[in-house]
């Protein structure tokens, strides 16, 4: 078991008063009571909860440890659970690779605050099909996902903390596209590795999956593997009002089959790409990119064909309003050989980019439109036209270039 400084080891009257704690729990659920843990370690594994029940500890001094590889918690169909003020701890024995602290399946009214969760090898917390809120508790030293909600039926996961994770942050999944509505808010994440490697499967801050309808919004996120927020063909999603630092790929990322997003007020800086719309062979479509401040975009990562972009989009999006400085390829990315449809870029300002704003020329390319924006500084053309990264114009930027046919650049100011 990790220890913990400080914590007493209960005295041998509280072992009695709490020798069968799935006892003290059934008989709370029948009474419509609560159950208050005194300060302590207690090593349980498997208790169940099916009923309204409220379990309180002393915060910071009451821990559950598991010494195997059986949740410590498990909620099976109850409403009305609330649980704080515990710290739930994996405990040194090897519990299996879907090992969680605690599992909730099917519970409607679940709050969880308050509470901390550590695991050398394993998950957090994992929900199934819940409604609630979980908020401020802290996930740390979490060996895989910290925490994982599947069909959620209206779920909050705010104020929390997470920092020193395996592979995800938060994920927020579906089962099959549709509507999920959670909302992750003001949650701080940080230092989230790719422990079991990976393309970008791992090493996410929040991931959405599928899930339709969900609203990250003013969370901090840094150092993550991969992506800050990575939006996986979940539709209507709307990622707004974040700051995000130092990621090693993309930091905003709505890729495959999504249909709807709201990319909007984030702050992104010192990142390998800043925000990408992407997917458009896969049904990955409709957004807009406004009024986000993105900086220092280093390149690297595993996108090279892409690397170094501060906003890159496929199909049906606008990018407006927002502010680009040092991007180490191009400040606006528009289209990808043929994937490129209905595009525009209008009132953006891109300052010290290798190349302002970039738009595909590629056979089979829609007319992209780009107008009234502000581009200074950039060493290797204002506006070109490229066929997969490769430029296929001089500079369109330049007073008096000829745009390709169908192509709209005007009111655009250059130096």
């Amino acid at each position: 078991m990790s220890a913990v400084p400080g914590l007493p080891v209960l005295a041998a009257a509280n072992k009695s008063q709490i020798k069968d704690l799935q006892v003290v729990l059934e008989k709370a659920m029948q009474g419509g009571g609560a159950v208050q843990f005194p300060a302590g370690r207690f090593a349980v594994s498997g208790l169940t909860i099916t009923a309204p029940l409220q379990i309180s500890g002393v915060p910071g001094l009451t821990l559950l440890s598991s010494g195997s590889g059986k949740p410590i918690l498990i909620i099976d169909g109850a409403a009305d659970v609330t649980i704080s003020g515990i710290a739930f701890d994996g405990g040194d024995a090897p519990p299996a690779d879907d090992f969680s602290l605690v599992v909730a399946k099917d519970a409607k009214g679940l709050v969880i605050e308050n509470c901390r969760f550590t695991v050398s090898k394993g998950n957090g917390l994992r929900l199934e099909g819940c409604a609630g809120r979980i908020s401020g508790n802290h996930f740390s030293d979490i060996a895989r996902t910290a925490l994982f909600a599947r069909n959620s039926k209206g779920l909050e996961i705010s104020g929390n903390r997470l920092d020193s994770i395996g592979n995800y942050g938060i994920q927020v999944w579906t089962s099959e596209p549709t509507e999920d509505g959670t909302m992750v808010v003001n949650n701080r994440i940080s230092r989230v590795a790719a422990t079991d490697g990976g393309t970008g499967q791992n090493g996410n801050g929040i991931n959405v999956y599928k899930a339709g309808n969900v609203m990250v919004s003013g969370n901090r996120i840094s150092d993550c593997a991969f992506s800050a927020i990575r939006n996986n063909a979940g539709s209507n999603c709307q990622i707004q009002n974040n700051s995000i630092s130092r990621t090693g790929e993309v930091a905003i990322y709505c890729e495959f089959g999504f249909e709807g997003a709201i990319v909007s007020g984030n702050l992104i800086e010192d990142v390998a790409l800043g925000i990408s719309i992407t997917n458009f062979n896969e049904g990955g479509r409709l957004a807009t990119v406004a009024n986000n401040v993105i900086r220092k975009v280093k390149g690297g990562g595993t996108l090279p064909d892409t690397s170094g972009v501060g906003i890159g989009a496929e199909a049906d999006t606008v990018v407006t309003g927002n502010v680009i400085e040092e991007a180490a390829d191009s400040g606006i990315s528009l289209g990808w050989g043929s994937y490129c449809r209905n595009l525009a870029a209008s009132g953006n300002l891109l300052r010290n980019c290798r190349r302002g704003i970039v738009f595909s020329v590629t056979g089979g390319a829609d007319a992209v439109q780009i107008s009234n924006n502000r581009i200074s500084g950039s060493t290797d053309g204002s506006i070109i036209g490229s066929d997969h990264g490769s430029p296929q114009t001089a500079d369109l930027g330049v007073a008096g270039a000829e745009a390709p046919p169908g192509v709209m650049i005007s009111g655009n100011l250059v130096n």
